[in-house]
């Protein structure tokens, strides 16, 4: 039976996370977001946290409905934390980040998010959609701090 109804749709970033590396695909386009969004007369940081808080808010409304329609727990499927994860460290990131720094986040968080090292992996089993959403936030934070590193290089920043 497939996943469907308005939960499913939202979990799965409006259906990408359908697609094949829908994972990858989130952040990519959680990237291009970031873009468009940085010319608005917000701050960037807060524009990105306010993104990671609204993407972390369907992941927690709506990851369990998700879990439930694909029946298993975290469906490869469910984006919003990824969503959620990149945007949070494109809040952490130095403010008005150049390409390189943008770049490094999304490597940096798409290698924590798929690794899971440090302990990441463990908070997959927190239950319902926190467990879906924690690790990816973790994630993110991780790459927010890379991109740190990243832009302190000074041929790169």
């Amino acid at each position: 039976m497939p996943a469907t109804g308005f939960s499913v749709f939202l979990a799965t970033g409006c259906g990408l996370g359908r697609f094949r590396y829908g994972g990858t695909l989130a952040s990519v386009a959680a990237c291009f977001a970031a873009v468009i969004v940085q010319d608005s007369a917000l701050p960037d940081r807060l524009e990105f946290a306010g993104l990671a808080v609204l993407a972390s808010a369907v992941c927690l409304a709506c990851g369990g409905a998700a879990e439930a329609a694909f029946g298993r727990k975290d469906p490869l499927e469910v984006v919003a934390d990824e969503f959620a994860g990149m945007w949070l460290a494109l809040a952490i990131a130095p403010p008005a980040s150049s390409l390189p720094v943008l770049l490094a986040a999304l490597v940096a968080f798409r290698i924590l998010d798929g690794a899971k090292p440090f302990g990441i992996g463990k908070l997959q089993k927190i239950p319902g959609a926190a467990g879906i959403l924690v690790d990816d936030l973790v994630a993110g934070a991780g790459a927010g701090a890379a991109a740190w590193g990243v832009s302190l290089i000074p041929a790169l920043a």
